[in-house]
């Protein structure tokens, strides 16, 4: 598993997160959702070893995030940033290809660029390969960007489990790759009992594709659970401040539905009569 137990991260005196215990467990997709400034970045990146708490403690496979060795830590976890800023005239193929530098020393190149295609293949990416990445579009950079973190975590490294840590996956893609995106990540959870945790906006891409859902808010982790024990009327209201209907998907019943309601004024005090 990967674990935060009672972790704090504070920058000077605003915290960030407040005590947030939370578990990603092998095999399963884990999205976490709440308003902007919650912390849902933050506990990403902590999870990541980016930031390192003021308090609290942060397990991988059973062992202190910060003992790993660096290259060992890369094989087992890859992170999808929400940007991620290149500014020279890399081609995708290159780009994808940085993923696969923990391996250099210990897979071929044959093997390292075999991998590679396998990862642009499966992010339908294969046809952007010669392309200068400066030149995509943000869509098609954060499909690129994902191909690089599968590649870069796609052995096995058992019995040691891996994980892939989403930041906002979905935030620059159409309709069909914001799916087909979430499809994949519940694929490789499902095929490899890998851990994948999604910071999501869309309640609804969280419900279809989730295991579980936590949800922060202000820096603290307010329930996590089923998409349909959290996802409820009332507890979007009071965390999102805004008007819901919560309901069943028509095609799967067993996923909730959450219905905005129309806003027709600026005022929140007037939102619960529309």
């Amino acid at each position: 598993m990967l674990t935060a137990t009672n972790t704090s991260v504070r920058i000077g005196t605003k915290i960030l997160l407040d005590s947030v215990s939370l578990e990603l467990h092998p095999g399963e997709v884990l999205a976490v959702i709440g308003p902007n400034g919650a912390g849902k970045s933050t506990l990403l990146r902590t999870l990541s070893g980016e930031l390192s708490p003021q308090s609290g403690r942060l397990l991988m496979n059973g062992r202190p995030l910060a003992d790993w060795d660096a290259r060992q830590a890369a094989k087992m976890r890859g992170v999808l940033p929400q940007a991620s800023a290149l500014a020279f005239r890399f081609s995708v193929l290159e780009v994808v290809m940085m993923g696969r530098s923990p391996h250099r020393q210990s897979r071929s190149h044959a093997d390292n660029i075999a991998i590679v295609w396998q990862a642009l293949a499966l992010t339908d990416t294969t046809h952007l390969a010669e392309r200068i990445y400066t030149t995509l579009s943000g869509g098609e950079r954060q499909r690129v960007q994902l191909a690089r973190v599968l590649a870069q975590i796609w052995e096995p490294c058992d019995p040691l489990h891996r994980y892939l840590l989403l930041d906002e996956p979905t935030s620059a893609l159409d309709l069909a790759h914001q799916h087909a995106v979430l499809a994949i990540a519940r694929r490789f959870a499902d095929a490899n009992a890998a851990g994948v945790l999604a910071i999501l906006h869309d309640l609804n891409l969280a419900a279809l594709y989730a295991d579980r859902i936590a949800v922060l808010h202000q820096g603290r982790l307010v329930t996590v659970g089923t998409p349909g024990q959290v996802l409820n009327s009332e507890l979007i209201r009071q965390i999102f401040n805004y008007p819901v209907t919560v309901g069943t998907h028509p095609l799967y019943p067993d996923r909730p539905l959450t219905i905005p309601h129309l806003m027709r004024t600026a005022d929140p005090a007037k939102w619960e009569a529309n």
